[in-house]
């Protein structure tokens, strides 16, 4: 995943708060940015180890005091993905964040692919009719 800039962690802040004040659960939502992040970072990043620096390393442990902070600050700049980061469902529910079930979301993406792809066969979609649709 690129860097969690302020622009990047804005930017999934108002996706995120799209899909949840349009009626979404943080459960489906937290599953529909794997999803969708695949796409926007242009690869799957359940494939990669974020947890471990380019040395291999694990990252440093954060003190719980400094943890506090960041959460607080972002409460205000960033809460739709501080919501969906302390209430979906981790495999490792002591790691904010972290944890998550990287297999389940590689299988929930292409599900929907693919659910979405035989939807079009079912209807003979072609790429001529959309662009006509649209027009």
């Amino acid at each position: 995943m690129p860097d969690q800039t302020p622009a990047v962690l804005g930017y999934m802040d108002s996706f995120i708060g799209m899909f949840l004040a349009g009626g979404f659960s943080v459960d489906l939502t937290h599953h529909v940015m794997h999803a969708i992040g695949s796409r926007m970072w242009g690869f799957t990043q359940e494939l990669f180890d974020s947890t471990a620096s380019e040395s291999g390393e694990a990252p440093a442990e954060v003190a719980p005091e400094v943890q506090a902070a960041i959460f607080q600050e972002m409460s205000v700049r960033y809460p739709n993905v501080l919501q969906v980061a302390t209430e979906a469902n981790h495999d490792d529910d002591s790691v904010v964040g972290h944890g998550c079930d990287d297999q389940f979301e590689v299988e929930f993406a292409l599900d929907l692919l693919l659910d979405g792809i035989e939807r079009l066969h079912r209807r003979d979609w072609t790429s001529k009719a959309a662009r006509l649709d649209r027009a």
